[in-house]
């Protein structure tokens, strides 16, 4: 189709396309070949908004003026530029629940990368704990396993890791204690011993136990961001890498926290929905029932077994006696207690662990890193929470300061972009 807007000044920021085709503000137009193809043949299967392809001049001349469609267009010196013609590809915007949805169908994982990305990889024969000072030098949850040979991307190693041999330690020092092991080997050699095992080792005892292993999954760079939070979600994983399959390295680690900030780019841009001025209350966004805390008192092995046994990447710790939320613990904390710490350390509180990890590593004290919102908040005002805050869990809380919820960043994506599309095929489903 051929667009010829004569009076229109060429603007680089503005793509100028006819009235008749469709209104700028309820559509998307994304390059046709920026499209990721699972999530196009996503749209196609289950969108009833047909796609359009719009043709647009690009003029290959650098002389001032409005590009001209004719095939040719003179600059001031007489000299003729070529036009080329820019497909593109539209989708109507007439379910405004489904747009988070549709943005993420229609934008490769490439696009929600951080310009300051920084990846760590280990080799496969370092010594476990090498890897894990690694990790904390570096301030990173997630590190990539090399094959010390080949060079090839093998698996990932995470602070989960450091918690499985905590907390593996642990039980053979209580068995040595209760005469059930051979004295003869120590807890401390036993933690030189581990300490000193290859990477490449450790996974594979893991994968051995079937406590906590996880196969390495990867997403494509040039999947869908929609594809990766689906996968994000089914595998109940935190950090996704992002492969390129032409080169099989790794371009990122794509996270919750990554793709929300995606969505915020395009949240004043895009009509608001009409959850977005509900409360979170009203919505039941997040865990409002059998919200999973732990007391001050609790001793840290225990509040460990239960970061491991829930799956959940944090607890909220609530005042002994109430449900006021006084800190917070996550797997990352455990990192704290170190390989060359007595383990009886794990006996400690937990509100005593959250000190010696703030002496340790610095930073605010627990109770300063526990983020609030009113139960009656909105959803609105709950994003730009995570936005400002750049947290991973916000706490609802009543007017007495008592816990009522808690709402992950995954909770935030779920209910944008994934909820939509599963009401959806659950009502196409219904339909005769």
């Amino acid at each position: 189709m051929e667009i010829d807007h004569p009076r229109l000044r060429r603007n680089k920021a503005t793509t100028f396309l006819p009235d008749k085709v469709f209104d700028l503000s309820h559509a998307f137009v994304v390059p046709l070949k920026h499209v990721p193809i699972d999530g196009l043949m996503a749209l196609k299967n289950c969108s009833e908004s047909p796609l359009a392809d719009i043709s647009i001049p690009v003029c290959s001349s650098n002389s001032p003026g409005p590009s001209s469609p004719k095939g040719s267009t003179a600059s001031a010196d007489g000299s003729t530029g070529e036009t080329d013609y820019k497909t593109l590809t539209s989708l109507p915007l007439e379910e405004p629940e489904m747009m988070y949805t549709y943005l993420l169908q229609l934008s490769q994982c490439y696009e929600a990368m951080a310009p300051n990305q920084k990846v760590v990889a280990f080799t496969s024969d370092m010594p476990v704990r090498k890897a894990f000072y690694g990790l904390v030098y570096n301030s990173t949850r997630t590190g990539l396993i090399v094959d010390s040979e080949s060079y090839n991307i093998i698996g990932v190693l995470s602070v989960t890791d450091f918690v499985m041999v905590l907390m593996k330690l642990w039980k053979y020092q209580q068995q040595v204690t209760n005469g059930d092991k051979n004295e003869n080997v120590t807890t401390e050699k036993l933690t030189d011993l581990v300490g000193c095992m290859p990477v490449a080792r450790w996974k594979e005892h893991q994968k051995l136990d079937g406590d906590c292993y996880r196969e390495f999954i990867t997403v494509d760079v040039k999947d869908s961001l929609f594809h990766a939070i689906e996968i994000l979600r089914k595998r109940r994983v935190h950090r996704l890498p992002v492969m390129d399959s032409a080169t099989n390295d790794c371009m990122f680690i794509l996270t919750h926290r990554r793709v929300l900030h995606y969505l915020w780019n395009f949240c004043l841009l895009l009509p608001k929905p009409d959850y977005m001025t509900k409360s979170i209350k009203e919505l039941k966004l997040g865990c409002w029932d059998n919200i999973v805390s732990v007391d001050e008192s609790t001793t840290l092995i225990d509040t460990l077994d239960l970061l491991i046994g829930e799956k959940i990447s944090g607890v909220p710790v609530v005042q002994n006696g109430t449900k006021k939320v006084v800190a917070v613990y996550t797997r990352f904390d455990a990192i704290a207690v170190g390989f060359d710490e007595k383990l009886q350390q794990l006996n400690m509180s937990v509100a005593e662990a959250v000190e010696e990890r703030r002496k340790l590593f610095g930073g605010v004290s627990g109770k300063e890193s526990v983020v609030t919102v009113q139960e009656d908040s909105t959803f609105w005002s709950v994003l730009e929470t995570f936005i400002e805050k750049n947290v991973h869990r916000l706490f609802a809380v009543d007017d007495e300061g008592s816990l009522k919820a808690v709402i992950s960043l995954s909770d935030m994506i779920w209910y944008m972009a994934i909820r939509p599309d599963e009401e959806k095929r659950a009502n196409n489903n219904d339909k005769p």
